[in-house]
């Protein structure tokens, strides 16, 4: 058993690889330390095939779906960030739990997370950071990896640069984008 903290998915996070056929970069990465919520299951589930390919993942084990009580201190948390009007369902969804639990927080919605990962002492995965690491441990070679990039960018997947090589040079470079 992994003494790792739990990955709590974001749906845009997560369908940056079902769109493009390639949830098994997490499972070899991450594969039963991944939690997606309930919640963000639903806003997933409004493009099915997507969602499909997701529960295949839950039903091989590699994933796990947890619920939010009614009345638990995350559902609590949940309505107060829903109440403000900034977040959507799977973001809030997604702090919320990681107000009470620890765990990594797995999204590309810098806008609305970042400020909440420092705040609370988080850490932030996003499809640019796993990319990295599925090179960096030869899960995936360049050539893939900007294939899978390229793949991503049209289905309108925002990432930080026109490619992973272009990604890789800035990271070298001492920088990030």
């Amino acid at each position: 058993m992994s003494t790792e903290p739990p990955v709590i998915l974001d749906a845009d996070f997560l369908s940056s690889f079902a769109w493009v056929n390639r949830l098994d970069i997490l499972e070899g990465l991450y594969s039963k330390r991944m939690i997606i919520l309930e919640e963000v299951l639903e806003e997933l589930s409004r493009v099915p095939h997507l969602a499909s390919k997701v529960k295949l993942s839950i039903r091989n084990g590699h994933i796990k779906c947890e619920a939010m009580f009614a009345d638990s201190p995350e559902a609590i948390q949940l309505a107060k960030f829903l109440e403000t009007g900034r977040y959507g369902t799977g973001e809030a969804s997604c702090m919320a739990y990681l107000t009470q639990h620890d765990g990594i927080l797995g999204s590309n919605n810098l806008s609305d997370v970042k400020a909440f990962c420092i705040q609370n002492n988080k850490r932030l995965l996003t499809t640019a950071d796993v990319m990295y690491q599925a090179y960096e441990k030869s899960l995936i070679n360049l050539e893939e990896a900007d294939k899978i990039w390229t793949d991503m960018l049209s289905k309108r997947r925002k990432l930080p640069a026109s490619s992973f090589s272009e990604y890789m040079s800035a990271i070298k470079n001492g920088g990030r984008i």
